[in-house]
C-alpha cells in the first residue's frame, strides 16, 4: 500500500512538472510577443539593429578539437557613449533570442539611462545556435562552455 501511495505521488510530481514547464513556456512566449506589440505600438524609428553570428568553438578547454558552432547575437549602439560608456550583457535562456531583444525591455530602458552598449547572446543549444552534430559529451559542457563563450564575444 505504501509503495503505491509513493507511486502516485511520484506520477502527480512529474505530471506537474510536465505541465509548469509547458506552462512556463507559453507564458514567455507571450511575454515576448507583449514585447514585441509594445515596441511597435510606441511609433519608435526602428533602429539599425542587425542579426550577428560568431563562430564558437565547442570546447573551449580541448585545442585538439576543432569543431565550431554558430553563435547568434544582437547590438545596439543607439544610446552608447562610446567609447567610455558601459556594455551590458544579455544572455538569452532556454529558447531564442530575438531583435527586439535589444529594443524593448526594462534592460534597454537601464542601457539608455546609462549610455551603454546592448549587446543579446543566444545561449549556446538553444534557439537558432543548436549544433546538430553535438555529441552528449560536448553538451555535457554547456553551462561552463557557456560563459567562456561570453568572453569571446
Amino acid at each position: 500500500m505504501l509503495c503505491f501511495s509513493v507511486c502516485c505521488l511520484v506520477s502527480l510530481l512529474f505530471l506537474s512538472a510536465v505541465d509548469s514547464g509547458k506552462t512556463l513556456r507559453k507564458i514567455k512566449e507571450q511575454l515576448q510577443k507583449n514585447k514585441q506589440l509594445k515596441f511597435m505600438s510606441e511609433e519608435q524609428p526602428l533602429q539599425q539593429v542587425e542579426e550577428s553570428w560568431l563562430e564558437q568553438p565547442l570546447d573551449h578547454f580541448n585545442r585538439l578539437k576543432v569543431k565550431t558552432f554558430s553563435q547568434k547575437f544582437f547590438v545596439n549602439e543607439a544610446h552608447w557613449d562610446r567609447p567610455d560608456g558601459p556594455v551590458f550583457l544579455f544572455i538569452g535562456g532556454e529558447g531564442p533570442i530575438f531583435k527586439f531583444d535589444v529594443l524593448a525591455g526594462h534592460h534597454v530602458e537601464m542601457a539608455q539611462q546609462h549610455r551603454a552598449l546592448l549587446l543579446a547572446v543566444e545561449h549556446r543549444f538553444y534557439g537558432d545556435s543548436i549544433n546538430p552534430d553535438a555529441t552528449m559529451e560536448e553538451m555535457s559542457h554547456t553551462h561552463t562552455e557557456c560563459f567562456t563563450s561570453m568572453v569571446r564575444l
